[in-house]
């Protein structure tokens, strides 16, 4: 569901989140600075409202990011780089068995206001240096209903059956130290496999389940929607005839090597989709055709080859680790880590060949600041070579350290470096610098 909102309501709706927190009043005994420092949501429990909706099954969480982030030099253009851009999450949670209902079953619900676009276009990279301002949609201002969903845990959790409008990113290809988006990297490419979205749209319909056979083993398999768009509804495409059908499965492996905790995943996708390779270049369909729009000069390289025919039957393989390289005894929560993704698609169907990103990340290194994360990674984009010479290869770096400021409060400090921005030698390396500050209310 895409409802189109004026962007003074926009604003008036971030004001008013933010705002918000203002009236809180603290616990009964406490003073106002103890409480409100270190409450875990800025609201605070609603004089109690809040544990009492969550004992009886209903849980309301609202989140607000905001972004300043700016091209310092080469990419697109470095004019008027500098900008603001934002994001809410609203997300409600109903667990049936609390409300009386029915045991195992669970409703999620989760909608995304956006203001501003980000600075995405002065870039001209493949993947986006901060999905978040043109994940629910490439408008000024826009609201989102991304996820509806309903899962229903069975056999105490040995088996969870998962339907409805869904988000890929949180089940598959998950991370310790590169996935999420509030407190982690802002560059899609070091979020998540950035070959997986267009077998797994954003947000769309489909069924799947989550199998867990053993506590080292995990698998999760879904069916889905390949036209997924966060723009409609959905239902005009799902499952309709046998183009339209994403197949994707993942098998998670908990190791222990030295008694620290790791993941290895593998996972494999299909989609029946007939994929024009040319269109979106950027693997993310959101994106892509902005390339073309904010960068016409690609439309001159690439018009000798056009049009491209659709290639039907997109296979993906990709992998995932996630490994801890040292942990506090006290808190095993606190430590340093390695992670990487690899992935592989057919170059005659896709225009990326294979993609890999590896780094370091972490919790709690600097003494005194448990809560603190931070994380270094690099990416590397192999383009098909099938596309046209001038397309080859895109590569990048970046450096972020996430200050908790209050449990509900994070300020990060981000630094971003993309070489061969949009695949290209057309731009000269770009540098991305960029401070977010996300809110628990």
């Amino acid at each position: 569901m895409y409802v189109r909102v004026s962007v003074i309501m926009c604003l008036i709706l971030a004001g008013a989140l933010s705002a918000s927190g203002q009236t809180s009043q603290p616990a009964e005994g406490a003073s106002a600075a103890t409480d409100w420092w270190h409450a875990q949501k800025m609201t605070g429990d609603w004089g109690g409202a809040r544990t009492e909706l969550e004992k009886i099954g209903i849980s309301l969480n609202l989140d607000v990011t905001q972004i300043l982030q700016g091209n310092a030099h080469g990419g697109a253009s470095t004019k008027n780089g500098l900008r603001y851009s934002g994001s809410g999450d609203l997300t409600l949670m109903l667990d049936t068995g609390k409300m009386g209902l029915w045991p195992g079953g669970q409703f999620l619900l989760n909608a995304e206001p956006k203001w501003g676009n980000g600075i995405n276009k002065k870039v001209g990279s493949l993947v986006p240096v901060n999905l978040d301002a043109i994940k629910p949609g490439t408008d000024e201002c826009s609201f989102t209903l991304s996820e509806i969903i309903y899962q229903h845990v069975l056999f105490d959790g040995k088996l969870i059956l998962i339907g409805g409008k869904l988000d890929g990113s949180r089940a598959f290809d998950t991370n310790m130290f590169a996935n999420n988006e509030k407190t982690q990297f802002m560059n899609t490419a070091l979020r998540n496999n950035v070959m997986i979205p267009p077998f797994l749209p954003y947000t769309d319909w489909g069924a799947g389940f989550i199998l867990n056979p053993t506590e080292w083993l995990s698998i999760i398999t879904a069916v889905a929607d390949s036209e997924g768009d966060n723009h409609t509804t959905g239902f005009d495409t799902t499952f309709h005839g046998p183009t339209h059908t994403t197949l994707i499965h993942e098998m998670v492996f908990k190791v222990k090597p030295f008694g620290l905790p790791g993941n290895q995943r593998i996972g494999f996708a299909w989609s029946s989709k007939e994929t024009k390779k040319l269109n979106p270049i950027s693997p993310f369909k959101e994106t892509g055709p902005l390339l073309l729009k904010y960068a016409p000069e690609m439309l001159e390289l690439l018009g000798p080859y056009l049009p491209y025919e659709n290639e039907p039957d997109n296979v993906l393989l990709y992998y995932n680790f996630d490994q801890y390289l040292y942990q506090e005894k006290e808190d095993p929560t606190q430590g340093i880590g390695l992670f990487g993704r690899f992935g592989w698609a057919r170059e005659n169907v896709n225009p990326v060949n294979y993609f890999y990103s590896i780094g370091v990340g972490g919790k709690g290194i600097i003494s005194g600041r448990d809560n603190d994360t931070f994380g270094v990674g690099y990416y590397f984009i192999d383009l098909s070579n099938d596309l046209p010479p001038v397309f080859h290869s895109e590569q990048g770096v970046e450096l972020f350290y996430n200050v908790e400021i209050t449990p509900w409060l994070h300020v990060t400090p981000d630094l971003q470096v993309i070489v061969n921005p949009g695949g290209t030698d057309a731009n000269d390396v770009s540098l991305v610098y960029g401070l977010r500050m996300q809110m628990n209310l």
